[in-house]
């Protein structure tokens, strides 16, 4: 969000029904389905300037193996694409949901991204082991489905400890294409960021949400309305039917006037930027020193990496606590909301 994508896809949200229903997504529409018990969770955001809309896809409760939301979104020219986040459980399954996730949508334009927790020479080429049955199965059915695989074989997107690496996280795409795809080290996470590009086949690149416009926000309920009325009376003009745009203008700018210096107000510019500079550069640190740990595990190191970790999650759990710290309804009449 704070590098202003148009789209996130999330796997492992560990959120429940109740936390993703509270959460404070600002300029993005969340899309989410929660695990039934601990862990697990998958989203999708989307730029409110991006028409979109939830598509319902049934999973029995015996399949426990697959967790998926399937997002439809709207562009220009009657064009549409659908985006779908999974999260494979281990160890994976292909179950029938699974299969009709892939082919329920045979004519669509798709962007499958997820944590299959699969292994396969194709997109982990130094793969010593003979593929399973099961990561030859998802193969072939995402073939016969007409999806093409994005990943760049053999790019790490999971590290955890000194040896285990893997391609698990993967990207798949039917009548799109992908460029610029990338996996960088996060901090928050042994699996890597995935992030690129998305063109529509034969066809400009999607374009980019223009960004919102600014709101205001005013506490009506402690609006002191007598002095309201009176400031409001006292810039009205005197009606002239002959000059109605004229008029239309001066009410406008009266009531503008009025509800402003009688009103507990928010902020007329945009919300204050979660990912400030300090910000920025703790997390830019925290992922360099992570990256250097993962190339060449040593005990300073590793110590190195849990600090500047540390301290990235003090300095993001220090800014969300300030950032909407005040709210409107206990501000007095005329007080911005800092």
């Amino acid at each position: 969000m704070a590098q202003g994508a148009d789209i996130i896809a999330i796997q492992e949200t560990r959120k429940s029904s109740e936390q993703i229903a509270s959460m404070h997504t600002g300029d993005y529409v969340l899309h989410a389905q929660s695990r039934i018990g601990k862990g697990g969770g998958v989203a999708v955001l989307v730029r409110k300037t991006l028409r979109s809309k939830r598509i319902p896809l049934t999973i029995p409760q015996h399949d426990t193996s697959l967790e998926v939301v399937v997002v439809q979104l709207a562009l220009d020219q009657n064009r549409d694409f659908i985006v779908a986040s999974a999260c494979m459980r281990p160890p994976p399954q292909v179950t029938q949901s699974f299969r009709r996730l892939v082919n329920c949508l045979p004519a669509s334009s798709l962007l499958l991204c997820g944590d299959f927790n699969m292994h396969h020479p194709q997109w982990e080429p130094f793969l010593e082991s003979s593929p399973s049955e099961v990561a030859a199965e998802f193969l072939e059915l995402r073939t016969d489905a007409g999806l093409t695989l994005v990943n760049t074989p053999g790019e790490i997107t999971y590290a955890r400890g000194t040896r285990e690496r893997s391609c698990i996280d993967l990207t798949w795409s039917k009548h799109l294409t992908v460029s610029d795809w990338s996996a960088s080290v996060s901090p928050l996470s042994d699996h890597y960021m995935l992030t690129f590009t998305l063109h529509q086949a034969f066809m400009d690149t999607i374009p980019s949400a223009p960004p919102s416009a600014p709101r205001a926000f005013y506490s009506w309920g402690k609006c002191k309305w007598d002095l309201f009325v009176k400031k409001f009376d006292a810039q009205l003009p005197a009606y002239d039917y002959k000059k109605q745009s004229t008029g239309i203008k001066a009410f406008t700018r009266a009531l503008i006037t009025s509800y402003r210096r009688h009103c507990p107000r928010g902020m007329h510019k945009d919300d204050p930027k979660l990912r400030g500079d300090t910000l920025a550069k703790a997390e830019r640190i925290a992922t360099d020193s992570k990256a250097r740990c993962l190339q060449l595990p040593t005990p300073d190191r590793e110590a190195e990496t849990q600090r500047t970790r540390s301290q990235f999650f003090l300095l993001l759990r220090e800014r969300l606590r300030s950032k909407y710290r005040r709210r409107i309804r206990k501000l007095n009449p005329g007080k911005p909301l800092a």
